[in-house]
């Protein structure tokens, strides 16, 4: 039997580094876009926390107030009134210091394409150093 030759020419280098960098931006899109998912469900179940907390705290809130205040009435020489107003300022004080805490654990979780443009940046630097652009300023150019 005859022997079969391979008539294809080896890749140029160009090529090669398209073809790479193809599938560099496919990998990163990946990436972005698992990423963004990502924070998308966080930022959903910060929403649905916070819906939550507030719908709870409206419904229970005043009638445990009221409760309180009533109890309360006559210590300390103080009329439910005043009771009322001193529980319902201490409400105000309570109600953004756990929002706050809802926020700063949806910062601490929420990445916002983070790893993508470091990926990207290290592609760029990659990029320069495989054409010989790396070290040079724009006064040698």
């Amino acid at each position: 039997m005859a022997e079969k030759t391979n008539n294809a020419r080896p890749a140029s280098p160009v090529r090669l580094l398209c073809d790479d960098l193809r599938q560099g931006v496919e990998l990163r899109w990946q990436l972005a876009r698992l990423e963004v998912e990502s924070d998308l469900r966080s930022a959903k179940q910060l929403i649905i926390g916070l819906s939550l907390a507030a719908v709870t705290a409206l419904a229970a809130l005043p009638v445990l107030v009221v409760c309180l205040a009533q109890l309360l009435n006559g210590f300390l020489g103080l009329g439910s009134a005043a009771w009322l107003a001193i529980l319902g300022f201490a409400l105000m004080l309570i109600g953004p210091a756990v929002g706050y805490a809802a926020w700063r654990r949806f910062r601490r979780r929420f990445v916002g394409l983070q790893q993508t443009l470091e990926e990207l940046q290290e592609d760029f630097v990659w990029l320069r150093e495989w054409t010989g652009e790396g070290g040079r300023g724009k006064a040698e150019r």
